[in-house]
């Protein structure tokens, strides 16, 4: 284990051909199925290398590959056995200024606190999955997914495909479940990169069996309330046994999105809950065991600790985020930090006295304008309250955003300088804008305000006050 909380290698007894990445799925403690490094199996599931398909060790069988006709392992322990070069763990990257000063500031310790409060709040028998979906809640999925992980998550969820390969080449090696979100097609690629599907329907199932050459654990995906991806839980028993009679696969765990919209009836809860529980028990009755049952994301780990089953796979809780008339029974810290840039240019400006009229804005008097390099490609449109903060002063946002720059009045703020900090999202001295702010002017979600910010928005990440990481 390094100072970061990664497990760190350890050599395997067995010779290794460059046609071989070292993979990471787990037979037994410490080794795989030929012998590799397993880094750290998941907590409480089963390790002994069984032919019960229901077994639930998150592992899957050789698969070949078609491009070269030679057999990958299905998880690896990391980047080395695939061509993508090998990127730098977080602590390795010298911290730098982005050379465009555009930044979201991530609070690492925060993130750190909030998996840790979760691990409080449903106690050490059960999984944590934390869910690192849409690019970690675009904070960044694998940054996010490592500090998870160190700090006492056992799996992490994902909702895109090939998020889950890219954290795989960044050298994640621990579970990773992947919503569906694909198509049947994508199974072969799944598997080469010890992947765990998450299955909604007998074609994808087919799909998997074909394409897995050995033991092929899944999620199964129940809808009980939401009405959008899963087997309909009326349906589910005899779906999945279907499933289970196709070659290789074996059921790892049943999965569930509840509905639950703040300040609902708890009587939905439960019945959301009974319905899941129901498609547990009678596939008991059938001599079908389902290691995992996941079924509290957020607003139920918030909310209703009886929907805690044996896993949960919190969100956006894990970022610190509760919605209005949310509370939350332990301590939560939001990890998005700021969204700041710089004045890049002022200028002074006279009101006009021709075509007035046609101006991109109004000036009845003297103004001094500032500019600042964010606009409506970095997503600010969505993203701003009307004004920005600079030397701890409002500065009203001019005329609204354009593609690559946002104008901004500084006549209220005669000392401002080209250089000086802008605080679009943050705190600057005694002055405050909220993401909550942001969020409730546009009309999102608070978990969408960290989502909507472009990708060519640096992310900064901070711990103990200080940039460990740009990215």
């Amino acid at each position: 284990m390094n100072s970061t909380g990664t497990p760190t290698r350890r050599a395997s007894s067995r010779p290794r051909s460059d046609a071989t990445p070292r993979g990471s799925v787990a037979d037994e403690p410490g080794v795989t199925s030929r012998k590799l490094p397993w880094l750290r199996p998941i907590r409480s599931l089963p390790v002994g290398a069984s032919s019960d398909r229901t077994a639930g060790v998150i592992s899957v069988a050789m698969a070949p590959d078609v491009s070269t006709n030679r057999s990958l392992p299905l998880c690896r322990a990391g980047p080395s056995g695939y061509p993508s070069p090998e990127e730098p763990s977080m602590t390795d990257t010298p911290p730098s200024r982005p050379p465009r000063p555009t930044t979201l500031e991530i609070d690492l310790d925060a993130a750190a606190a909030n998996v840790r409060a979760v691990r409080q709040l449903v106690g050490p028998e059960r999984k944590i999955f934390a869910v690192i979906k849409a690019d970690g809640y675009g904070h960044g999925a694998a940054e996010m997914g490592t500090v998870f992980v160190a700090n006492g998550a056992d799996a992490l969820g994902v909702a895109d495909l090939a998020e889950g390969i890219r954290l795989r080449r960044r050298g994640i090696t621990c579970p990773i479940l992947v919503y569906p979100n694909s198509l049947p097609e994508a199974a072969p690629i799944a598997l080469a990169h010890g992947l765990v599907p998450t299955l909604v329907d007998l074609e994808g199932a087919r799909a998997y069996a074909e394409a897995a050459a050995g033991p092929c654990d899944v999620f199964v995906k129940i809808d009980v309330g939401l009405e959008r991806l899963g087997v309909p839980a009326e349906q589910a028993v005899k779906v999945i046994t279907a499933m289970l009679e196709l070659p290789h696969l074996r059921l790892a765990g049943l999965c569930a999105h509840p509905h639950a919209p703040v300040g609902g009836d708890p009587a939905y809860a439960e019945w959301q809950l009974g319905r899941f529980t129901a498609v547990v028990d009678e596939l008991a009755a059938r001599g079908v065991r389902v290691p995992t049952r996941l079924l509290a994301a957020s607003p139920f780990v918030l909310r209703f600790p009886q929907t805690y089953l044996n896993a949960v796979d919190p969100g956006r809780m894990l970022y610190g985020i509760t919605f209005p008339g949310e509370t939350s029974p332990v301590p939560l810290r939001p990890t998005l930090r700021a969204l700041t840039t710089r004045v890049i240019a002022l200028k002074e400006l006279a009101p006009r006295e021709r075509f007035a009229e046609l101006a991109p804005f109004p000036v009845t008097a003297p103004m001094r304008l500032g500019v600042i390099p964010i606009g409506s490609a970095d997503g600010l449109s969505w993203l701003h309250a009307g004004r920005v903060l600079v030397r701890g002063r409002a500065a009203p946002i001019v005329s609204g955003p354009s593609l690559e720059h946002t104008r901004i009045d500084l006549t209220e703020v005669p000392d401002a300088r080209v250089g000086d900090g802008v605080v679009i999202i943050g705190r600057q001295g005694d002055a405050e804008i909220t993401a909550a702010e942001v969020a409730k002017r546009h009309g999102l979600g608070l978990h969408h305000v960290a989502t909507t910010v472009g990708p060519r928005v640096a992310r900064v990440y901070l711990s103990g006050g200080v940039v460990v990481k740009t990215g």
